[in-house]
């Protein structure tokens, strides 16, 4: 397993808010899971629809020490066949390492031979989704269902753990319950303990419930007080860090050991980079448009490489929307971006809002 980012085994930077004084700094501790070095403790989540291999080559070309591939589920990974339209979800490769996998599911007998097949296809670490809060996973018994079910949910972490190699981490992913009751509550803190007793690297954890789904603030303070029940185990923060600046607060004002950045990646893969510049003092990287499209090139590139022009297009489009809400005129070139009904077409919205004529890098 690859380490990275060599120079961030270095003793890491302070980070300071620029209105605090030096006295109000910390050092942040370089991210470990298990045996896996990852360096500068912000991390690429697991993204459904969007962390494919193209995402998470972006991701690490522009600084992301670790990156998750989007979450599958147990029996698709059984059922998949080498054939050239799905083979992509389990392809790994050596610019990558360290790259984590993740699975959710509903039956506990089919998450290790899952486990397995992923880590035979190159994964270094297999990660558990128990916060998963979107209708057909809840409906499905799986994702943030389990955290109703403490009982199942660690008989998953047992057979994952006991099914793939001992050099092989294995984290879950959990929200803070299913909602603010104090039974979920109880559950939370039985399913934590009990996972990290089973043997689990670390625990991502998100401040909101399933019950919340994606609205309302993610709970901060509960992260902190995860942080200081588990002490060295370690703990990844996760929600609403959407800019450099927040991740470097969430590390600071909860004390967990690695930050997980989602949604706030999509559309801006330099949000990685952003935060090592934040926190060693720097003025954060901010991307003008020839960045831009030199980027979003990148990725159509790598798309190329794995999918059809339809999928291709398909997944391009939707990026490109993202990215276009850092562009000067964001509503038009979002529009023009959705409107593309072929690769040329992409390419012609790309050429004109971002490589042509004056202005280009305003």
């Amino acid at each position: 397993m690859a380490n990275v980012n060599s120079d961030l085994d270095l003793l890491p930077p302070p980070i300071c808010s620029r209105d605090e004084s030096a006295a109000a700094c910390f050092v942040p501790r370089p991210l470990k899971i298990g045996p896996v070095e990852i360096g500068f403790p912000v991390v690429q989540a697991a993204l459904s629809g969007y962390s494919d291999w193209p995402m998470r080559i972006v991701a690490r070309r522009l600084g992301a020490p670790y990156t998750i591939a989007e979450v599958l589920i147990d029996r698709f990974v059984l059922d998949l066949k080498d054939r050239a339209r799905t083979k992509h979800h389990l392809l790994v490769t050596d610019e990558e390492h360290p790259v984590g996998a993740q699975l959710m599911g509903s039956e506990p007998d089919d998450f290790g031979p899952a486990a397995t097949r992923l880590a035979e296809a190159g994964f270094d670490v297999i990660d558990i989704n128990f916060g998963c809060p979107v209708k057909s996973a809840v409906g499905g018994c799986r994702g943030g269902y389990h955290l109703g079910q403490p009982e199942t949910a660690l008989e998953i972490v047992s057979r994952v753990r006991h099914a793939v190699p001992p050099d092989i981490p294995v984290t879950v992913k959990m929200r803070r319950g299913i909602d603010d009751s104090n039974e979920s509550r109880d559950r939370f803190f039985r399913i934590l303990d009990g996972a990290f007793e089973r043997g689990v690297a670390g625990v991502t954890v998100h401040g909101r419930t399933v019950e919340q789904k994606y609205v309302g603030p993610s709970n901060w303070d509960f992260l902190r007080e995860v942080k200081q029940h588990v002490g060295d185990r370690t703990i990844i923060g996760s929600g609403d860090v959407f800019t450099a600046q927040t991740c470097l607060d969430m590390l600071r004002h909860t004390g967990v050991d690695g930050v997980s950045v989602a949604r706030g990646a999509i559309g801006n893969p330099w949000i990685f980079r952003q935060t090592q510049d934040l926190a060693a003092g720097r003025e954060p990287f901010s991307p003008d448009l020839t960045e831009q499209a030199r980027v979003l090139r990148m990725q159509l590139d790598l798309c190329q490489q794995i999918y059809d022009e339809k999928k291709s297009l398909a997944t391009m489009r939707k990026h490109a929307i993202k990215f276009s809400r850092q562009h000067p005129q964001s509503e038009e070139t979002r529009i023009a971006f959705a409107a593309a009904k072929s690769i040329d077409a992409w390419l012609a919205v790309l050429e004109a809002s971002y490589e042509s004529g004056a202005g280009v890098n305003e």
